[in-house]
């Protein structure tokens, strides 16, 4: 189990670290990148490359942390609306094992799209950055989403109803 919460300790800090990296750098290059072209009247020669890189990076670490701080976006009006504890739990499995199978789905075709990657080499039109590095992105993100919906199917399974009374 210290294993465990060691490496979530370590994936924590590596997602916070992309997300405040890339959350500075970002900003800052699609500024110079306006500055360049509007003020200096010249161009950032294919910025928009390294932009998107760095922007889908910070979208799926993003979106990993959100999973992982239950802070990602619900539609669970049927969780308030209904008073029954059981149909109440039922639901919350439903939603949570729909959401794990969706997550294999989508890992299993993030596999395949890393395969690819390694396989032919794809790369950008200009910079000739490797492709692979955007295609992790997705991977790891949706990976570690993975992982915190499996965390919530068991949360769910496991939920009573005193858990459900204070909003578990």
């Amino acid at each position: 189990m210290e294993i465990l919460l060691k490496l979530q300790s370590m994936l924590l800090k590596f997602k916070r670290a992309v997300m405040l990296f890339v959350g500075l750098l970002l900003p800052a290059l699609i500024t110079l990148g306006v500055i360049f072209r509007y003020v200096l009247k010249t161009d950032l020669y294919a910025i928009e490359e390294i932009e998107v890189f760095m922007a889908i990076w910070f979208y799926f670490m993003g979106a990993a942390y959100a999973s992982y701080k239950h802070d990602q976006i619900t539609a669970n009006i049927l969780q308030t609306m209904v008073k029954n504890f059981k149909i109440r739990k039922f639901l919350a499995v439903v939603a949570a094992g729909l959401t794990v199978a969706i997550g294999f789905a989508f890992c299993y075709w993030s596999v395949d799209m890393l395969a690819y990657a390694w396989k032919n080499k794809p790369m950008t039109a200009v910079w000739k950055l490797p492709l692979i590095g955007e295609y992790a992105a997705v991977g790891v993100g949706l990976f570690l989403m993975l992982l915190y919906a499996l965390r919530d199917f068991v949360e769910a399974c496991r939920r009573s109803p005193d858990a459900d009374a204070v909003g578990k």
